[in-house]
């Protein structure tokens, strides 16, 4: 059966038009690329890891697959890519501090190991961005070689151990974070949530929950949280006298985590505030608390909160 004459030319147009339009499509850059201004340093297996599984998103070398490059996919793609350079570049790593660096790669870690990244839609059509029990578990080795030099001095400890639980009781109490929440020294009367101790910056935390978030907690109501729950964090150094005894030492910093679905819809719910050293001084900007919202998904089984404990 011969095809008509305005057939075959419906078909040679098509042919040709999708011929362009994929021409243009693979020769045109999804996204610019930016020089590479401080490459990470680390040993190879860990860069090997971040290459195969962030770097087409987190720096400024991306490899993207050829349907990365086709219309409408591509402009995903350009807007994932520059979300992800704002919020960590690998390839401009040294304009991060030495502890911005170290934080970095722990949430990188906590992110991987809680399934949230490499995203799972992106790892579905991208089989090499897959991290295996192995690779992790060496990211992690290596994070762990990195920690901070323990204090060994029994008088700063006996002196730390004095100032327990009385983080600026001088400071006046109307201080207020970016984002309007303010310091709140009535935690003191709360109930101790759980406590924790972070391995990359050898500090320790004890964490106390209002009687709304303890409640919550009890009934096992945090999915969601309700409306009017309070999480705060209070941060010391910790240090370690002569016999192997872990103490706190000098007052960092208090953290707090508020509870208003609507008030905090940009962050998940949650709005986020933190008091540096024993002024109590504000911490961060409305861009460092979406960062934080960012950190607190990876642990969405409890609902934004990290070492959560229930058996109160």
């Amino acid at each position: 059966m011969k095809l008509s004459n305005r057939l075959k030319a419906f078909v040679f147009s098509t042919v040709v038009l999708t011929g362009v339009v994929m021409a243009i499509s693979f020769t045109t850059p999804v996204v610019n690329n930016p020089p590479v201004t401080g490459e990470i340093q680390v040993p190879p297996e860990v860069k090997q890891l971040l290459q195969h599984a962030c770097y087409d998103c987190h720096s400024n070398t991306p490899h993207l697959k050829w349907f990365d490059k086709l219309p409408v996919i591509a402009g995903l793609v350009k807007e994932d890519i520059l979300a992800a350079r704002k919020h960590l570049n690998f390839s401009e790593w040294d304009k991060l501090s030495k502890t911005a660096q170290q934080s970095a790669l722990w949430q990188a870690y906590n992110m991987i190991n809680s399934g949230n990244m490499p995203l799972p839609s992106y790892a579905a059509l991208h089989s090499n961005a897959k991290v295996t029990p192995a690779e992790l578990s060496g990211l992690r080795s290596y994070l762990s070689s990195m920690r901070v030099t323990i204090v060994r001095d029994s008088a700063k400890n006996r002196e730390a151990l004095e100032q327990w639980g009385k983080p600026a009781l001088s400071v006046p109490q109307h201080l207020v974070s970016a984002n309007g929440i303010r310091y709140m020294p009535e935690y003191r009367q709360w109930q101790v949530m759980s406590t924790t101790s972070r391995f990359d910056n050898t500090t320790m935390r004890v964490m106390f929950a209002n009687p709304v978030a303890m409640q919550a907690i009890r009934s096992n109501n945090i999915h969601p949280w309700p409306d009017g729950a309070i999480i705060a964090k209070v941060v010391w150094e910790k240090n370690m006298d002569r016999e192997g005894n872990i103490h706190p030492g000098k007052f960092l910093n208090i953290q707090y985590m508020v509870r208003n679905k609507t008030t905090y819809k940009d962050t998940d719910g949650w709005g986020y505030a933190k008091f540096d050293t024993p002024n109590l001084k504000p911490y961060g900007t409305p861009l460092t608390f979406k960062s934080c919202a960012s950190c607190h998904r990876a642990a969405n089984q409890t609902g934004g909160i990290f070492d959560l404990s229930t058996s109160n």
